[in-house]
């Protein structure tokens, strides 16, 4: 059998019958040349700038005709690209931006402050030119959908808005409109803060709603550009600062990742990393959340992984870890309610997983008096998360996406595991000689985790399943949580 046909039985090649049912493919038409290339009279491609000028050194001049945009979409698979186009452009200069512009700074950016309104407003005026429209045009309708995605929806519609009621739905369509966009812009060869805040705000909404893949591609894509544009001096002193902050925003957003799904890490803290703004008091949680993430570093995802080392993993390396950690919230620390919620429930995560570790590692024992040190300190930290959410709104939890709900997973699955070896210890052998028993803060956990993204559909049947395997004597009939557990924990829950 010869290479032709070879292929051809694989599909590569087709066969004379197969031509006869084939349309000679159409040639790609651009809708306008450059002015550049019109006026010498010279084929232009559909890219701008376009890859003559590009070789003429005079990339920046490369300007297309009257139509905007001026870049002609390339369609990619499954996707209508010319319409994505159109939608981006219609949405970022409709009052939608408006709405989630504000309801971003109010939720949001206490979070990840990596805009300002007069960066915002830059994009709404770049939005209406020709030339830097789409780019601006596809930010603006990322950062709408990562608001709709993360922030929860009123319980009434909010007069005159001109959201739709259903957030979730609305914001998955604004994010795949803007990733089709994202996927055929031609980007200029030296990237910019524009396209690293792009790419960050898909990741977000990919995260949100579980789409591992895709977000792990964008956070990569993410992680890279700003990598290049770090080496490139800022336009202003607020694009260098947001630059800065999304630095940290980044590290945090992959090192939690990397927990998560067992990835390597590429953003690195060096003696040459931007420092976070000291003097202003609205970032306390923010550094406070840097500073929980700076001790996973390349070493500690090592041991995470699993890694082959020539020496063993000294305990002294988790013991540092964890020390970082547990000091990483000043008592001093000036906080609003979503920072609170985000730091508290974090941290206890982060000491979750150093336990896990030393379990792995077998560094725990049945007795110790350094709680973390033994098997039962997960139930210890579950009550220790119980009281510290307790006084927190729902919103305030919910408006972080996923990844707090996995977090939550977590915690509650190492509890159910410790209950699975302690079942019949008494309340102060557990460590909880002054509070009610683990299974109450087992109860309040799930009634949390049913409550955030990902609850209901994801996470409760996870951990019903766990339950059912570990305790069969907890497990709620029919495979859900029962309603009088439900009743309990709406009791409980922060409202």
């Amino acid at each position: 059998m010869d290479a032709q046909s070879r292929k051809r039985q694989d599909g590569d090649v087709p066969g004379p019958d197969d031509r006869q049912d084939q349309h000679p493919s159409k040639r790609f038409q651009v809708p306008r040349a450059c002015q550049r290339c019109k006026s010498l009279r010279r084929g232009c491609d559909e890219h701008r700038p376009c890859q003559r000028c590009l070789r003429a050194g005079l990339g920046d001049e490369c300007v297309g005709g009257s139509a905007w945009p001026a870049v002609a979409p390339v369609s990619a698979p499954g996707h209508d690209a010319a319409n994505a186009w159109t939608r981006v452009v219609a949405e970022a200069q409709g009052p939608v931006v408006e709405e989630c512009a504000r309801l971003f700074f109010d939720l949001c950016h206490p979070t990840i402050p990596i805009l300002t309104p007069d960066y915002v407003a830059r994009l709404r005026d770049a939005a209406v030119n020709q030339q830097t429209g789409i780019e601006a045009c596809t930010l603006l309708v990322a950062m709408c959908a990562h608001v709709l995605l993360h922030v929860e929806a009123p319980s009434s519609r909010i007069p005159g808005s001109a959201i739709p009621e259903d957030y979730v739905a609305y914001g998955q369509t604004l994010l795949d409109t803007a990733s089709t966009t994202y996927q055929t812009i031609h980007w200029p060869p030296a990237p910019t803060l524009d396209s690293c805040l792009l790419a960050f705000f898909l990741y977000a909404g990919q995260n949100r709603l579980a789409r591992h893949s895709k977000a792990f591609l964008c956070l990569r894509q993410a992680t890279t550009l700003w990598v290049l544009v770090k080496d490139h001096k800022p336009p202003s002193p607020t694009a260098e600062a947001l630059l800065n902050r999304l630095f940290w925003v980044l590290l945090i957003s992959e090192r939690s990742h990397a927990i998560r799904y067992g990835r390597s890490i590429t953003l690195h803290v060096t003696p040459d990393v931007p420092d976070i703004d000291v003097g202003d008091t609205s970032f306390h949680g923010f550094r406070s959340l840097a500073a929980l993430f700076r001790p996973i570093d390349s070493a500690f995802m090592a041991i995470k992984n699993g890694e082959l080392m020539l020496l063993a993993v000294p305990p002294e390396a988790l013991d540092r870890a964890e020390r970082a950690i547990n000091s990483a919230i000043p008592a001093s620390a000036i906080l609003q309610d979503t920072q609170k919620a985000n730091l508290r429930i974090t941290k206890l995560w982060l000491r979750i997983i150093i336990w896990q570790l030393r379990l792995r590692l077998g560094l725990l024992t049945e007795t110790s008096h350094h709680r973390n040190l033994t098997y039962r300190y997960p139930v210890d930290i579950a009550k220790e998360l119980t009281l510290s959410t307790r006084d927190l709104p729902i919103h305030t939890i919910h408006v972080h996406g996923i990844g707090l709900t996995e977090k939550l997973f977590d915690v509650a699955s190492a509890v159910v595991d410790v209950m699975a070896q302690i079942p019949h210890t008494s309340a102060s052998a557990r460590g909880m000689s002054v509070e009610g028993p683990p299974e109450e803060d087992l109860a309040y956990l799930r009634g949390l985790i049913l409550q955030l993204p990902g609850g209901v559909t994801v996470y409760n049947d996870l951990l019903e399943k766990h339950i059912q395997q570990a305790l069969p004597a907890m497990a709620s009939p029919g495979s859900h949580t029962s309603p009088g557990t439900v009743s309990l924990i709406s009791q409980q829950s922060p409202t």
